[in-house]
């Protein structure tokens, strides 16, 4: 079964980085290459699904094309009807609300009167996108937004639409009075005539639908997915043909000791790394499923989820989860647990007559009736309890050695309390067995202790202690 899942979450990762990639690197390249101009006598047809660069110079309306979610008096994209006299065809240039100053300051200066527009900064406004076809139901709404165009109410107000042209009021606006009042003459002109004409649309700073942002988001996470999937083909090609651990720590007085702690520090070793691997993918899968449902819950149209949330949810959930496996494999290193518990071991047994004496206890103890374990959150506690020295080794590479030839007595302690962790109050709970040497004087202070984080790790251990010494050692409850 583990095979099973390893396999499959290496086949999702290839699944979604090449799925992604083929998503979002035409467009993303053509981003990084940046906007081109349209060229002269290049058509919006000729520029379906190129990244260009246009100079809107007729705006003629402006209309709320988005409103942010949940609030239908605050616009998030504007859109605007602009004309372009060269191909004789519309545009529908959408752009964030917070840029369209520039483009309302043009359309209000075609709206005036020509010798006010000759004191006005008529120059166009550079707008980069991809050009999309608008058809169907689009094109009439469009149609239907450019009917509320000023400059066509003034057109239909000053007598162009009937002909009677009240002369010194259109005069100003239309006609030869200058090379906008021409063209907006020549446009009204061929709407009063029912002239058909070609319908586009450029969303400012995208490339086909997707912007900058998106594309970082969705090239980041197919280059993470590839990188994972890598990364688990290795490991999986690799787990076939080498033992996953191999301890190093042999030789010298404690040597012994050491290497025989490689059972069951590989054991916890190899538990946690499956622990560390079905977090990793649920972290993974989660992030995508969170994000996702955001999206979802906000209303936002599939393609947005495609493009943002999903991505992004996954990339997040593939880094945490990369950041968790890391720290995972570092912490369940049996090579350096064990190195750690042998440098240990010597700082809890400074002298060569002690690790000569502990060596022989812990090798004559033998049988496992006197052994004593307990599974912990983030680790686990393996100990002895020899005829002299009690050990307790953790998972982590600490260890504790209790002389029982210099005890005095033994305080067993249950710790509680609760602690604010991100705001939540959080109840903790342990035990302690706190070793005193023989002293002239009442110590405050334990020589040695051991903790466990269950009432039954404790009891064990204290069972153990108990048969050994015969209750000889005075044995207090706080």
């Amino acid at each position: 079964m583990k095979k099973v899942v390893e396999i499959l979450a290496t086949v999702c990762a290839l699944i979604a980085g090449v799925g992604f990639l083929l998503f979002g690197a035409p467009s993303f390249v053509k981003a990084m290459q940046g906007a081109k101009p349209l060229e002269a006598g290049q058509t919006f047809a000729g520029a379906e699904g190129k990244y260009i660069s246009y100079e809107a110079a007729y705006p003629l309306v402006s209309y709320v094309a988005e409103y942010y979610s949940g609030d239908e008096n605050r616009a998030k994209m504007m859109g605007f009807v602009v004309y372009d006299a060269e191909q004789e065809a519309f545009l529908t240039v959408t752009v964030p609300a917070e840029n369209k100053g520039a483009l309302n300051g043009l359309m209000g200066n075609l709206e005036l009167r020509a010798k006010l527009r000759a004191e006005k900064n008529m120059e166009p406004v550079l707008v980069d996108g991809t050009p999309k076809p608008i058809e169907g139901e689009a094109r009439r709404e469009a149609l239907l937004v450019l009917a509320e165009s000023k400059i066509l109410e003034l057109y239909d107000r000053y007598g162009g639409i009937d002909g009677t042209k009240n002369r010194s009021d259109y005069a100003e606006h239309f006609g030869d009075c200058d090379e906008y009042g021409r063209v907006l003459e020549d446009l009204c002109v061929a709407l009063a005539q029912g002239k058909e004409m070609e319908w586009y649309s450029i969303e400012d700073g995208c490339v086909n639908g997707f912007t900058r942002g998106q594309l970082f988001v969705i090239m980041l996470a197919a280059v993470l997915s590839l990188l994972i999937f890598v990364f688990r083909l290795r490991s999986m090609l690799k787990s076939g043909k080498a033992e996953p651990y191999k301890t190093s720590a042999s030789g010298g007085r404690l040597g012994q000791v050491v290497n025989a702690q490689w059972s069951w520090v590989a054991g916890w070793c190899d538990y946690s790394m499956n622990r560390g691997r079905r977090s990793a993918y649920l972290s993974a899968a989660g992030g995508a499923v969170i994000l996702t449902a955001i999206g979802l819950l906000a209303k936002m149209p599939v393609r947005g989820i495609l493009s943002f949330h999903l991505p992004l949810g996954l990339f997040l959930g593939e880094l945490t989860a990369l950041l968790f496996w890391f720290s995972q494999k570092k912490r369940s290193n049996p090579d350096k647990i064990l190195a750690n518990i042998a440098k240990n071991l010597e700082k809890q047994l400074p002298s060569s007559a002690e690790q000569d004496a502990f060596v022989e206890d812990f090798l004559n103890t033998g049988s496992s009736e006197w052994v004593f374990r307990e599974p912990c959150k983030d680790t686990m506690l393996y100990g002895v309890v020899g005829e002299r020295y009690w050990s307790a080794f953790s998972g982590l590479g600490a260890v504790t050695v209790v002389d029982s030839e210099k005890l005095q007595r033994i305080e067993t302690e249950e710790i509680s309390g609760t602690v604010n962790v991100n705001g939540v109050r959080t109840r903790y709970r342990s035990w302690v067995a706190n070793f005193f040497y023989q002293s002239d004087e009442l110590k405050k202070k334990a020589d040695k202790a051991i903790s466990f984080e269950t009432s039954n790790g404790i009891g064990l251990f204290m069972t153990l202690v108990r048969r050994r010494t015969n209750n000889s050692i005075e044995v207090i409850s706080k």
